[in-house]
């Protein structure tokens, strides 16, 4: 299953970029990931880092790609897998059109399948709260 979502958010790719980035502070807007064990301030890509998040098992995040106008991470847990790309499209120097897909895999996901179709409008909607206004 995927979802989209797409929003104007006024700040640089850059700052949104950063935020996505911030592994350790990625639970203060993400609902979902309770916690994240690592040291690292940024994600490193192709790193698995384990996690606490409403997923069953012993779930991991890894962010397949960082840069200022892509973020790609997988989220894997027991019969739960997620992929989340943020797609960020600079429109003026501080105007940015931000664009979450999340694509679902495995037999968790396929029996909550419904439950999942508003998730990349909530996560952009915290974001844009926290580029604009550090909620």
């Amino acid at each position: 299953m995927e979802y989209t979502g797409i929003r104007m958010i006024k700040a640089t790719s850059t700052t949104i970029a950063n935020i996505l980035a911030d592994i350790r502070r990625l639970p203060e807007w993400n609902p979902a990931i309770l916690s994240v064990t690592t040291d690292d301030p940024t994600a490193v890509a192709e790193k698995e880092y384990s996690i606490r998040a409403k997923l069953p098992g012993s779930p991991t995040i890894t962010y397949d790609e960082v840069s200022r106008g892509q973020i790609i991470w997988r989220l894997d847990g027991f019969q739960a897998h997620e992929t989340g790309t943020w797609k960020l499209v600079p429109v003026t120097e501080q105007m940015t059109e931000g664009t979450h897909i999340i694509t679902h895999r495995g037999a968790v996901s396929r029996v909550l399948a419904g439950a999942f179709q508003s998730v990349p409008g909530l996560r952009l909607d915290r974001l844009q709260r926290r580029s604009e206004y550090g909620e």
